[in-house]
């Protein structure tokens, strides 16, 4: 099982990861052999990136949180923050009431911590493939996902990995404040429109803080997930001494799963290019010690994955064995398409092979 853009898609893949439309109904079950005219449907759903198994990697990934309940989830967020950012017939901003959806919601994260409890010592191996008009609520499920490990590891109390999950649940609320077509945009914003963006953090928060039922972590942490601990994030610029220690765990978890995720105007990161990307903001953007819990967390190669070596040959990763994020087993692909051989290597033992970047196919 590995993860390739649309694009890349090998012939006869067989798709590993089952895909739903914008409203939430199943597009594709796993199993389903991706041909060209099942590509074109994947492609017209905004998806551009999928799970698939092939003559390389038929491993499966096991995931830490039941794709269902992940799913309800993430379906729950849009109600919530389509109530928040309702407008009528005018165009007027008339919010709906969301306290109908917190008991339901607190259940659900309920039900996510207990399964991330048994995951506390896992490094994730997956990305959560989504529909790109679907971002806003993926995300916020994924960045909470990200940011209760995260909060364990950093020693985060049962009670303070509540307000963590809720407050990455509700940290992007602002953008449902915005006009939808600046989120979506596929150009370049204008300079209003980057405005707008920035603004989001304290757009969510104005929102927020009549919201009783929240904590002020849940509102600290969506005011302040973009601030910078040299203060020059936004929309305040605060530096070190007014950041919430929440909202850094939380920016961490964000700022890696929109790097990781197709967007209206870029294609997804691949993993190590996104932890490249944070660990390059440590002590700068993010405390150094949330950013080197974070890289523990997440597995750069994923098993499965396709790897270019320094040698120029490319690789299957067959497994990371824990504190060797950057040396795994693999097993270099040698001959043609329908006669492949493999040669398994051990990079701890081999400091002469390095792994110089991802791939998706096979160019040899």
């Amino acid at each position: 099982m590995r993860i390739v853009p649309t694009e890349f898609i090998p012939e006869n893949a067989i798709l590993a990861d089952t895909l739903y439309t914008l409203d939430g109904r199943i597009l594709l079950k796993e199993g389903a052999k991706l041909s060209p005219r099942l590509i074109e449907k994947i492609n017209a759903n905004s998806i551009f990136t999928v799970y698939i198994y092939d003559e390389h990697s038929d491993n499966k990934i096991e995931k830490v949180v039941d794709p269902h309940l992940r799913h309800q989830a993430m379906m729950l967020v849009k109600d919530i923050f389509s109530a928040a950012g309702y407008k009528d017939a005018q165009g007027e901003w008339k919010p709906k009431s969301i306290y109908e959806f917190m008991d339901p919601l607190k259940k659900l994260a309920e039900e996510i911590i207990y399964e991330l409890s048994s995951a506390k010592e896992v490094q994730l191996e997956t990305i959560d493939i989504k529909n790109v008009d679907n971002y806003l609520y993926s995300s916020a499920i994924n960045t909470a996902i990200l940011s209760v490990l995260i909060g364990w590891e950093a020693g985060l109390t049962n009670e303070m990995i509540q307000h963590v999950f809720m407050g990455a649940i509700f940290h992007d609320i602002g953008m449902a404040l915005i006009d939808s077509g600046i989120t979506y945009k596929k150009g370049e914003l204008t300079r209003e429109e980057k405005i707008e963006v920035i603004m989001h953090p304290k757009k969510g928060y104005e929102y927020l803080k009549g919201q009783a039922f929240l904590s002020a972590y849940v509102k600290s942490i969506a005011l302040q997930h973009h601030e910078h601990l040299d203060g020059s994030g936004y929309p305040n610029r605060v530096d070190k001494e007014g950041i919430h220690p929440l909202a850094q765990i939380v920016g961490i978890a964000d700022v890696y799963d929109a790097m990781t995720s197709d967007r209206p105007y870029r294609r997804a990161l691949t993993a190590i290019e996104a932890i490249e990307g944070i660990m390059g903001g440590a002590g700068r953007h993010y405390d150094m010690n949330l950013v080197n819990i974070f890289v523990k967390k997440i597995n750069p190669y994923p098993t499965g994955s396709l790897v270019k070596l320094n040698t120029g040959q490319i690789a299957v990763i067959d497994s990371v064995p824990k504190g060797f994020p950057l040396r795994p087993d693999i097993r270099i692909i040698h001959g043609k398409k329908g006669a492949y051989t493999y040669e398994s290597v051990n990079l701890r033992e081999n400091n002469s092979i390095t792994i110089s970047d991802v791939q998706y196919s096979l160019d040899f």
